[in-house]
């Protein structure tokens, strides 16, 4: 079989895994948008348009912060729904004895997850701009806005691939430290004070996350080495 079937047959598989709650974090980002439109809409009835502007032009209070927890639950959500049933019973040893490479696999996976991760982020921040625009923000504190969601993407990701290597460590102790360095990381990413108030370090978390891409297989080899 060419990479290029492979890859397709892959893609079908974890249609497979996904087709039943792949939604899920989708709806919750909705409907979190939808929760940001009432809150916005409660300030202008109580006090007026003035004051929100002012309390999001001033004060930065952010309103959509709960996004956050959307993209990284929608990211460990991903990664359980593609992951559980590849390790479970000792699945995972066999992706070393398919006459296909294990990298094209391990990474055929995890491209269809982050693609989710991506898509997810996309539609949080479609939903944002959309209830900006509806109250008429200027573009420049919407941009603002939009641009703070970034370091809570890269979050979800992370969660995403950190969760997959959890499932796939088969020792407590090594579970326990990716889950610990999994939330440190998630921590500093998602802090929030004010609008994007980690721009000035964004390129350095973003480096540091690149190396979570490769966090999974190391796990899966490990599996592999006990088992030989």
């Amino acid at each position: 079989m060419s990479k290029k079937s492979i890859f397709k047959a892959i893609l079908l598989k974890e249609r497979i895994k996904l087709r039943k709650l792949f939604w899920l974090p989708f709806v919750i980002a909705i409907a979190i948008s939808a929760d940001v439109y009432m809150s916005y809409k409660s300030v202008v009835s109580s006090h007026g348009a003035a004051e929100l502007w002012i309390d999001l032009v001033y004060k930065q209070s952010i309103y959509f912060d709960k996004l956050k927890w959307v993209l990284m639950i929608g990211g460990a959500i991903f990664a359980y729904l593609q992951f559980a049933p590849e390790c479970k019973s000792g699945r995972l040893r066999l992706m070393f004895h398919l006459p296909t490479p294990y990298r094209l696999s391990i990474y055929s996976i995890i491209f269809v997850g982050v693609i989710l991760n991506i898509l997810l982020s996309i539609t949080s921040i479609v939903c944002l701009f959309l209830v900006s625009w509806i109250f008429h923000f200027p573009y420049e504190l919407i941009f603002d806005m939009l641009i703070s969601v970034v370091p809570w993407s890269i979050a979800g990701i992370v969660s995403y691939l950190a969760v997959s290597s959890i499932i796939a460590e088969s020792l407590v102790i090594r579970k326990l430290a990716l889950a610990f360095t999994c939330i440190v990381f998630i921590s500093l990413l998602t802090t929030t004070n004010g609008f994007f108030s980690i721009k000035s370090d964004l390129g350095i978390y973003i480096l540091i996350s690149f190396f979570w891409l490769f966090a999974f297989e190391a796990a899966a080899l490990r599996v592999k080495e006990r088992v030989s």
